[in-house]
């Protein structure tokens, strides 16, 4: 990627790694939680397309599909009374280079039963070469209009207009640091992995005198919260299974408190049986 000048983020919400070039369009839906429902949202992306003539669906956690190929995949992040949703559209991305730099993991291809990632996806622009960023961006515009039966006058958040934003320049430079984007690598004693329906979950730990010095999760859940708080838990735990039993209850307790969590708590309970019994 630093050989052809291919720039790397990295996001606060859930998900797997993207693509992104000119072809690519990007959504965003923000709210307050009580008015947070993605499946709201992914239908009127659908809406949208159907203004093209063309047939799409969700499928799986995060995903839209078009003739069964996927054209969108979604991550989420809840943080207080906030949320958002955003996600990816294909519309001419060069499909050489999405499948150069993102090579999923064994255990995403076993689960599927695929061999490549160019198999699975497909450009908008192939289905129907009228969709543009502009023409598709102002049918979803359109369509959320219709969806709410309001309307307000339109925003062009330029990057001139974003950089007088105190707060955001703050951050778009947080995370520009290399601590951010390379800082938490892990290089640790113990590494397992495994791939749960509702995402990959790669644990690495640092172990010293039977006590969990350090604690790395690395996950595509759409859960970040669920992955904090078990890293969170985990850390300074005995690496035994009645610790370590202890400490993912804390974990899952915790999510539980919060009604926009519990799904993740369900998944806590999941992880718990695998990870002890691998141990």
């Amino acid at each position: 990627m630093e050989k052809d000048n291919v720039i790397l983020a990295r996001r606060t919400s859930g998900g797997g790694a993207v693509y992104q070039d000119l072809g690519n369009t990007n959504f965003t839906f923000l709210s307050g939680i009580h008015d947070y429902n993605k499946n709201q949202n992914s239908q009127i992306i659908i809406n949208a397309l159907s203004q093209f003539g063309v047939k799409a669906e969700t499928s799986g956690r995060n995903d839209i599909l078009v003739n069964g190929m996927k054209i969108s995949g979604s991550a989420y992040k809840i943080s207080g009374m906030k949320a958002f949703h955003h996600g990816t559209l294909l519309i001419n991305v060069n499909m050489n280079a999405l499948q150069n730099y993102l090579n999923p993991n064994k255990l995403k291809l076993q689960s599927k039963g695929v061999a490549s990632v160019r198999a699975r996806v497909i450009n908008l622009q192939e289905v129907n070469p009228q969709i543009t960023h502009e023409a598709l961006s102002k049918a979803i515009i359109e369509e959320f209009f219709k969806f709410y039966n309001d309307s307000c006058e339109i925003e062009n958040l330029d990057s001139n207009f974003l950089k007088e934003q105190k707060l955001l320049d703050e951050v778009y430079h947080q995370y520009q640091d290399w601590n951010w984007r390379f800082g938490e690598t892990p290089q640790f004693d113990h590494n397992l992995e495994h791939k749960f329906e509702w995402g990959l979950m790669d644990v690495h730990i640092n172990s010293k005198d039977g006590i969990i010095e350090e604690c790395k999760i690395f996950s595509d859940s759409l859960y970040p919260a669920m992955i904090e708080e078990m890293n969170k838990a985990l850390t300074k735990a005995r690496y035994d299974k009645e610790s370590i039993s202890e400490a993912l209850d804390i974990a899952s307790r915790n999510l539980e408190n919060s009604p926009e969590t519990k799904e993740a708590a369900k998944c806590v309970e999941e992880f718990k049986e695998w990870f002890i019994h691998s141990l």
